[in-house]
């Protein structure tokens, strides 16, 4: 967050950008507050620091930094008004109902209730309401069609099926195969439910969160209008957390952002901290960055080359014992690729006692936490 706070000062400060051209997105509503906040109080800052003054004498520099305001939301909510404002394009009807979890669920739930072909299963509706969200979601996140995936799904059980059997094998599948099988199957039988879930919502005039991504990029993807909308607005763009981005999101953003013609886009992430591949969400679209959003290079006539990449390997909370102890928890991960070198403290950090211990249960690891937490409070209000 600050480091994005200091990308946005020193653009405006420049006269790169004026406060209003700045798209600042994250993942949550409390983190795009968070960057809102710390955005507009850095710029207040510079307002009042006479720095504009010097630099531009005339103060309108000035006067833009103090009248402007960055625009700062969450990747939904900025696909949202995108689908607001260009959604008949589509066409998405702008005053689409948007679905929480709970709605979702029940409107999902509807169509396996009154389900009336068979479905060779053995699970409860609930759970293969929860089964349809999830496999509608994914489908939504990934950009992939119904039946894309039946025709992947019975090529792929068809090949394993068919496969010739190594010398000594059993003719019958082994049961981890079989299981597999099933299992894909089993996912083919739901696709009609996701079809008439996603029926359900359209007859309701409503979306979900997948929807509201995968409508979006398809719309930045396929409405050029749409793409020179957005970059005539804005002239600068932060992301954050874009390690957990999916598929849907990095179409959407390239497709606005990127491409042959580089704008100002900066990134802030860290693979070591991907925790959403369970919802489409890939690491990977960290490294893909540089070329998704390239820069021009003056030494090759303005041509396209991939963008810079910095690494912000300063902790400026932790003394040196503690990023020893992480540095070295995070070896296998280093040594498996991961791409991110060793951590180190600021100049002048304080020292750390670094303790350990091996507790039978739960019950006793939080006792010895909050002994250890007990003594040391004591320790330091003795001391004053």
């Amino acid at each position: 967050t600050e480091t994005m706070a200091a990308r946005v000062v020193w653009l405006v400060a420049n006269g790169l950008v004026t406060p209003e051209r700045v798209l600042g997105l994250t993942f949550t509503r409390k983190a795009a507050r968070q960057l809102a906040e710390r955005v507009r109080a850095r710029l207040r800052r510079l307002a009042g620091s006479g720095l504009l003054d010097r630099v531009d004498p005339s103060g309108q520099r000035r006067l833009a930094v103090a009248a402007g305001e960055p625009t700062v939301l969450t990747y939904h909510a900025y696909a949202g008004r995108l689908l607001a404002e260009h959604g008949l394009r589509l066409p998405v009807q702008p005053g689409a109902r948007m679905l929480s979890e709970t709605a979702s669920w029940q409107l999902a739930h509807r169509v396996v209730a009154t389900w009336e072909a068979d479905l060779d299963t053995d699970r409860v509706p609930p759970s293969v309401t929860a089964q349809v969200l999830a496999l509608a979601g994914e489908l939504g996140e990934h950009l992939v069609e119904p039946d894309r995936l039946r025709e992947y799904t019975e090529w792929f059980t068809e090949l394993v099926e068919t496969a010739p059997r190594a010398k000594g094998q059993k003719a019958a599948l082994p049961v981890a195969l079989t299981e597999i099988v099933s299992a894909q199957r089993f996912r083919t039988q739901l696709l009609p439910l996701v079809e008439a879930y996603r029926q359900r919502k359209r007859a309701e005039g409503a979306l979900d969160f997948a929807d509201q991504m995968s409508l979006a990029a398809r719309l930045a993807g396929t409405c050029p209008d749409v793409a020179d909308g957005e970059r005539a607005r804005f002239g600068a763009v932060l992301l954050d957390e874009y390690q957990d981005t999916g598929h849907a999101q990095r179409v959407l953003l390239r497709a606005l952002f990127g491409g042959a013609e580089p704008m100002p886009v900066t990134a802030v992430g860290d693979p070591a901290q991907a925790i959403y591949g369970w919802r489409g969400a890939s690491a990977a679209n960290l490294p893909r960055f540089t070329t998704d959003f390239p820069r021009r290079d003056p030494g090759r006539n303005g041509d396209p080359v991939p963008a810079r990449e910095y690494g912000m390997l300063t902790s400026f909370r932790n003394p040196p014992e503690v990023l020893t102890l992480a540095n070295a928890i995070a070896e296998p991960l280093r040594a498996q690729g991961l791409g991110v070198r060793e951590l180190r403290a600021r100049d002048g950090a304080e020292t750390a006692d670094i303790r350990a211990a091996l507790c039978a249960d739960v019950r006793a690891e939080r006792e010895w936490i909050a002994d250890a937490m007990a003594r040391t409070w004591f320790a330091e209000r003795d001391a004053t």
